[in-house]
């Protein structure tokens, strides 16, 4: 089974990278997927500059705007849902592995956000002791750079503030060898002609 907002992304980004996607199948597909999520702008005709964000940050070597803009929409409608990796892979990118995982911005401490803008409040982040009294339906994430005497995996860019950054206690290095799998033993004991995947021996 596939998602319907998959099947599109599916269909405009090989179009794309061919060059061969039209405004129409722009609207019908990118356009599409945006206009479901309110988004009003950009929506049946394909962009014509380029984000120097993406560029700068996660696509220095692509200028095309259409490509760039897909790219995007692929980490937005398919996040949480198994398929960055792939795509990293296929976009031959795998040191962005290497880089911080932020999360979205963090004003300040002790106060309720609605990340979803539904009119509810859905976190809040403190060090050290909970606030009090709690908000009923907040969760609180505790953001101290030491919980008891573990390091926190969840902490503040700026201390009391900022993006949110996760497990940066962990070292991250990306290794070539991890484009491709290694082809299973069964299958190299089964064939002797078949040779491994480089960096895999």
């Amino acid at each position: 089974m596939f998602r319907y907002a998959e099947v599109l992304l599916n269909f405009a980004e090989p179009k794309a990278e061919l060059g061969t996607l039209t405004n129409q199948e722009w609207a019908l597909t990118i356009g599409a997927l945006r206009a479901r999520g309110g988004i009003t702008g950009g929506l049946s005709i394909k962009p014509i500059v380029s984000d120097p964000y993406l560029v700068t940050n996660y696509f220095p070597n692509i200028s095309d705007p259409t490509i760039l803009e897909i790219r995007r929409e692929r980490g937005i409608e398919l996040s949480l849902e198994g398929f960055r990796f792939s795509d990293i892979l296929r976009w031959r990118r795998g040191e962005l592995m290497e880089r911080p995982w932020n999360g979205f911005h963090v004003p300040a401490l002790n106060v309720p956000m609605d990340l979803n803008e539904d009119g509810i409040l859905d976190v809040a982040f403190y060090q050290g002791t909970r606030p009090t009294p709690a908000v009923s339906g907040v969760k609180y994430v505790d953001v101290s750079p030491r919980i008891g005497t573990a390091v926190n995996s969840q902490l503040l860019k700026n201390g009391t503030s900022g993006e949110l950054i996760w497990m940066n206690e962990i070292p991250r290095k990306w290794n070539e060898r991890n484009y491709l799998y290694p082809i299973p033993l069964n299958d190299l004991q089964r064939n002797p002609k078949l040779l491994q995947n480089p960096g895999w021996n």
